[in-house]
């Protein structure tokens, strides 16, 4: 009798249990081997993993963006000649390139560019002291160019920028430099090479950014091989490269159309040469060998300069 009391009274308390408090009472039976192999023929097949969700993946990480970017060089001229903003032509023995960018408003692909060229004169018209010879030079020539550039749209790009080109020759003054042009353009890129996508991100190459360009100069003046100032207007530029096998070297080719305000031909630009990268361990270190020249329609005449430069771009 009293066997049959208790387990009676065992009955009714499993009874009132509630549900999700029997279940908890036998997680190990759950979780065993057993109910996968259906010895729980109450219970289902086990739920397959769900993929995670587009939340739950981590985001894949793009190239950190550069403040700054750009090259400088240090060009070596052994032979040639050019003209000075002041219209004195004189034999140049060294140029310093620095071509600098940085982010203005990066959402929007407004940046800031500068390019600046101080130019060194050999050792002529008693400019320097005599007795330094071969290794005699003096600084002749400033240029500085710059303004607002605005990636617009894909691979294109306007521009809008001033420039002066200083002499830093006295002349026949004893105390300050004379001669110096300056003006005002607007122009038009269009780049060619998949280097431009990565504009502004680490890794960027500027030197391999090719470009075709259309441009303008409202103001003000420039100088021409025979020394005389003229009024710039239409600009056409073409910056190419071109990858020589599997060497670490390619030839580049940087040619500048420029009219009178008339329109009429006036100067072609056009730097020529091979570029090579020796270093794997240091591939942004650049050495190039080239030609830069000056060409006047009305003159009929061409100014070549020599020259070899060794090249950071950071």
């Amino acid at each position: 009798m009293r066997r049959g009391l208790m387990a009676a009274w065992l009955l009714g308390l499993l009874g009132a249990m509630p549900l999700s408090a029997q279940e908890t009472a036998f997680p190990a039976a759950a979780a065993s081997p057993y109910c996968q192999l259906g010895a729980f023929p109450d219970s289902g097949p086990a739920a397959p993993p769900q993929a995670p969700t587009p939340d739950e993946v981590a985001p894949v990480e793009a190239l950190p963006w550069q403040t700054v970017w750009g090259l400088a060089g240090l060009r070596a001229i052994p032979a040639g000649r050019k003209e000075a903003p002041n219209g004195q032509e004189y034999h140049p023995n060294f140029s310093l390139d620095v071509d600098l960018n940085g982010w203005l408003w990066r959402s929007q692909g407004l940046y800031l560019f500068s390019d600046l060229r101080l130019w060194g004169e050999k050792g002529e018209f008693s400019v320097t002291n005599g007795r330094d010879g071969f290794m005699g030079t003096s600084k002749r020539q400033f240029d500085l160019s710059g303004g607002a550039a605005w990636n617009y749209a894909g691979p294109w790009e306007a521009r809008a920028f001033g420039y002066t080109l200083n002499n830093l020759n006295r002349g026949k003054s004893l105390v300050a430099p004379y001669g110096f042009n300056d003006g005002f353009g607007l122009e038009n890129r269009y780049y060619l090479s998949p280097e431009y996508a990565k504009l502004g991100q680490t890794g960027f190459d500027v030197a391999r950014a090719n470009f075709l360009s259309i441009g303008y100069y409202p103001s003000k003046n420039m100088v021409g091989n025979d020394g005389r100032s003229f009024k710039p207007g239409m600009l056409l530029r073409a910056y190419l490269t071109c990858d020589l096998w599997d060497w670490p070297c390619y030839l580049f080719g940087d040619a500048t159309y420029l009219s009178e305000r008339s329109l009429h031909p006036k100067l072609l630009l056009f730097d020529l040469g091979m570029a090579a990268r020796p270093l794997p361990s240091c591939p942004h270190l650049e050495l190039r060998l080239g030609a830069e020249n000056t060409a006047d329609f009305h003159e009929d005449n061409v100014q070549n300069l020599w020259y070899v430069s060794l090249r950071f771009i950071f």
